[in-house]
């Protein structure tokens, strides 16, 4: 799945692309790829819901989670009930997971690359 076919996606309101919101993985790397052309999106794929929150919700999430949350780990997205999705750099590449908002190291589980998560929300698999 491209980010194209992400569901109602809510398009930058600047003519202008937007900056990478994690310019240290690159313009290549999917969620940049995404940020640069739209706000956000939400809406099924699969059997699963997702919201991709706006960059100011990436922050604020970001900064409240800081003390109880790695640095390494990124969050991004919601299912809009009780996981968050995020993002992190590893030895083979960035690999996504799912965890638990009131527990966010204890609970990760590891989804794969774009296209595993992709595949474990099709499923309702995360």
């Amino acid at each position: 799945m491209t980010i194209e076919m992400l569901p109602n996606k809510i398009a930058r309101s600047s003519i202008v692309e937007g900056e990478d919101l994690w310019p240290e993985f690159g313009e290549t790397f999917e969620l940049n790829a995404f940020y640069r052309k739209y706000e956000a999106a939400e809406g099924e794929i699969g059997e699963s819901y997702i919201q991709l929150w706006t960059a100011s919700e990436i922050d604020e999430y970001g900064s409240i989670s800081s003390d109880m949350f790695s640095k390494e780990n990124k969050l991004f997205a919601s299912d809009g009930g009780g996981t968050y999705f995020g993002f992190k750099n590893s030895d083979s590449g960035v690999l996504f997971f799912s965890c638990d908002p009131i527990d966010l190291d204890g609970s990760i589980n590891i989804l794969g690359f774009w296209s595993d998560f992709i595949r474990s929300l099709e499923g309702g698999d995360y």
